[in-house]
């Protein structure tokens, strides 16, 4: 009987590629304390570094490395060419020349997630259209349809790897980054990964709404923070033990909401899966304050990424179809628990800074409120049926009746 055959090229180039990226950081990291080096710092990030420790303070402090020193290696125009051209010397094995030859000709662009497979991912470059299957276990795990990516994609001819994911943007960003792009499609190589960082962190800005945003125009998002658990069961442990202390209320045996201060802004939904742990929130003004207090609280994660979601689908029903029922179930259960998370004694801007409770006593204060929960009904028709019956006791619970 004929008998598969395993693909095998795939695997020895992210084998050989894992050992470029292992040599190419260590050279990076090193290379820190040349002058040259820290120049090319002072383009990247518009500012002056006096000395090594203050570049390397400054990396650290944002969490830039896996920005800076991919364009570092591959764009950054330094005496004798890029700095990645000195690893020729030591790539002894056929795989690792020809992965270290395709990035040092592979360029920083904006890409879409197009299709997920079993065994690759579909990146359409936004620029003209040419689709690459990514052959990346990670990308597949945690990618989205219709997320764009600011990345860089390595051409090994009928292979595809992806090197750097240097941003993430909502699928409603399309049309501003596609602009980006092809503005930069001649610009110097050097200069082409700065300016689409900035044009991706200007169109997250434009869509970032207030807090908890209930208005039926604009767009939604949800960020997720997804750190690396060293210690899955240990960290399960101590996330039940912060039920027992109020910090947290469980909604199953992997998913929390954070109820108390400690973990977190109120609100937000941590979930556990496999050795990752997701921390969301649709708050631009809580994500920040969600990694800073789980770093600190919990020091064995190790921070990955950021990713963003486009949630228009939550308040539009002719744009679900883009969605996989359950994921978008998912999304808008996070979505709801966050938003009723003591909601009735929290004070809120849009109530001109007094809570639900108080507002409602007043006939304005009560439209206001019942038009919130109305907008929150739409989202809950997709979270299921228990949420829609929370709604609704709530407002009897608020209105007394």
């Amino acid at each position: 009987m004929p008998q598969a055959v395993t693909a095998f090229r795939p695997f020895l180039l992210r084998r050989a590629h894992l050992r470029v990226l292992v040599a190419a950081v260590d050279l990076a990291q090193e290379s820190l304390c040349e002058p040259a080096i820290r120049a090319a710092a002072s383009r990247f990030f518009g500012r002056r570094f006096k000395d090594e420790q203050a570049l390397e303070s400054y990396l650290a402090e944002r969490d830039a490395h896996s920005q800076f020193f991919p364009w570092l290696l591959w764009d950054a125009e330094l005496p004798g060419g890029p700095l990645g051209a000195r690893l020729r010397k030591t790539r002894t094995t056929g795989p690792e020349r020809e992965v270290l030859d395709a990035l040092l000709t592979a360029r920083a662009d904006v890409f879409q997630v197009t299709g997920l497979g079993a065994k690759s991912t579909v990146l359409e470059r936004v620029a003209d259209g040419t689709c690459h299957a990514v052959s990346e276990p990670v990308l597949q795990a945690v990618a989205s349809r219709g997320e764009l990516f600011v990345a860089r994609v390595v051409d090994c001819g009928d292979c595809c790897l992806l090197d750097a994911v240097h941003a993430s943007v909502p699928a409603a960003a399309r049309r501003a980054l596609v602009r980006a792009a092809r503005r930069q499609a001649d610009a110097r190589v050097e200069a082409r990964l700065p300016l689409l960082l900035a044009a991706s962190r200007r169109a997250v800005e434009r869509m970032a709404l207030p807090e908890l945003p209930w208005q039926d125009s604009g767009a939604l998002l949800r960020a997720t923070l997804v750190f690396a658990a060293g210690d899955p069961a240990g960290l399960l442990a101590t996330l039940k033990a912060e039920v027992k202390s109020g910090r947290l209320e469980a909604q199953s045996p992997r998913r929390f909401v954070v109820c108390g201060a400690g973990l977190g802004p109120v609100g937000a939904v941590l979930r556990v899966s496999g050795d990752r742990l997701y921390a969301a929130t649709s708050s631009s003004a809580k994500t920040h304050a969600l990694r800073k207090s789980l770093e600190t609280n919990l020091p064995e994660l190790t921070y990955c990424c950021t990713l963003y979601r486009d949630l228009d689908a939550l308040l539009d029903p002719r744009l679900r179809d883009r969605w996989a029922a359950g994921e978008l179930r998912s999304i808008a259960q996070d979505w709801v628990d966050e938003c009723l998370a003591t909601f009735h004694d929290t004070a809120h801007d849009w109530l001109g800074g007094v809570t639900p409770r108080e507002a409602v006593r007043t006939p304005t204060g009560r439209l206001q409120v019942r038009a919130w929960l109305r907008a929150v009904e739409r989202v809950s028709e997709v979270a299921g049926p228990s949420y829609g019956a929370a709604l609704q006791s709530l407002w009897r619970d608020l209105s007394g009746r």
